[in-house]
């Protein structure tokens, strides 16, 4: 089991959460999922589970990822070899924080990873920050930010959700980050736009952070085995040259007059995050 810390790539949907998967995994050095939905939920509801025996605690483990409705994109055909090996843990190992690791591993496994770190980019985590943070306490934990309206437009191009529906979730999930990060040990932000717009520079500033290797090779690289970037068709953008040719794209979507009908808090957010 490795002794580097998991990295959490936090924020709102589509606010570059998969280009940073891609260029983390070109590295060799951690590997990174399809979104998992379900960590923070797990987190919440094992304490539930305390007077289940251990088997039926890493079934129903298993049940949480293998009956979500987007189980394909993790592109593992059964997870009973994870369960069956789990199941016969000595008790000094058995707890969530030990599967949770072992679950990666063993994805990362199955898509012909060796590395042993792992991260996670899923951004429904922001509604559970405030199990996740205290759990993994020596996480590290990447809040990635983008202009509102470049989000929003993105959300409904994606048929994700309406325009009122991705304005709060938007506003919610980094309204999560900034009061649950609070409580993490290491955080760093970046902004969409200096990714797109100076990836090199913004790469090799993220990776010294991570205590990750940085090589600049890695931002052409695309690596193998990316499941739901393959099958999605709003990922596709993310297998091609990094470019800032995204950024600003909402004016193709909305006029002013609609953006201003976005809402308080949805400008407050833009204020503070420097979009004019």
């Amino acid at each position: 089991m490795t002794n580097k810390p998991p990295i959490f790539i936090v924020g709102a949907p589509r606010s570059g959460n998969t280009l940073l998967r891609r260029v983390y995994m070109a590295s060799g050095q951690i590997y990174i999922p399809p979104e998992t939905y379900v960590v923070g939920e797990l987190i919440r509801r094992w304490p539930k589970w305390l007077l289940l025996s251990w088997r039926e605690k890493v079934w129903l483990f298993c049940a949480y990822f293998d009956r979500h409705k987007h189980r394909n994109d993790l592109d593992v055909e059964s997870l009973s070899p994870f369960a069956d090996a789990a199941i016969d843990w000595p008790r000094e190992e058995q707890k969530l924080s030990n599967l949770l690791n072992a679950f990666y591993v063993f994805l990362a496994e199955q898509h012909g990873y060796t590395t042993e770190r792992w991260g996670d980019k899923t951004p429904w985590n922001t509604m559970h920050l405030d199990k996740i943070v205290p759990f993994f306490k020596q996480a590290m934990y990447l809040h990635i930010i983008r202009d509102g309206r470049d989000v929003v437009a993105s959300q409904i191009a994606a048929d994700m959700r309406g325009v009122k529906e991705s304005v709060d979730r938007y506003v919610s999930a980094n309204l999560a980050c900034e009061k649950h990060l609070k409580n993490a040990t290491k955080v760093i932000r970046i902004h969409y736009e200096d990714l797109v717009s100076t990836p090199e520079e913004t790469f090799r500033r993220i990776f010294e952070w991570s205590g990750i290797d940085f090589d600049p090779d890695f931002l052409n690289k695309v690596p193998k085995k990316l499941g739901d970037v393959e099958v999605l068709s709003h990922h596709a953008k993310v297998l091609q040259p990094i470019s800032p040719s995204s950024i600003g794209k909402w004016k193709q979507k909305f006029s002013v007059h609609e953006v201003e009908g976005f809402g308080d808090s949805f400008h407050q957010q833009l204020k503070k995050y420097g979009y004019a």
